[in-house]
């Protein structure tokens, strides 16, 4: 997907999405675009309010991530999370 989140256009692999301190969030993976806050590609809370101009684009990616620590965030309520790679 691209979007524009805080004045930046980002590319990224969406992979949680719900409801996170109160606000529907995406948790993605950022692979190109745009960051004012450290080095891609990364993993990036997006506020699903904040963002803009999102497109679908054509590329696909092939499932989940593993994280450093290995465990996921807390959710409020997680409606859809990307299974792992196969």
């Amino acid at each position: 997907m691209r979007f524009r989140f805080h004045g930046c256009l980002r590319v990224a692999e969406p992979h949680d999405y719900g409801v996170r301190n109160g606000a529907v969030t995406l948790l993605v993976y950022q692979v190109g675009g745009e960051s004012r806050s450290g080095k891609l590609p990364n993993w990036r809370w997006i506020v699903v309010d904040e963002l803009t101009a999102l497109e679908v684009l054509e590329q696909t990616f092939p499932g989940g991530r593993d994280v450093p620590s290995g465990a996921h965030s807390k959710w409020d309520e997680l409606f859809v999370r990307v299974a792992g790679r196969a």
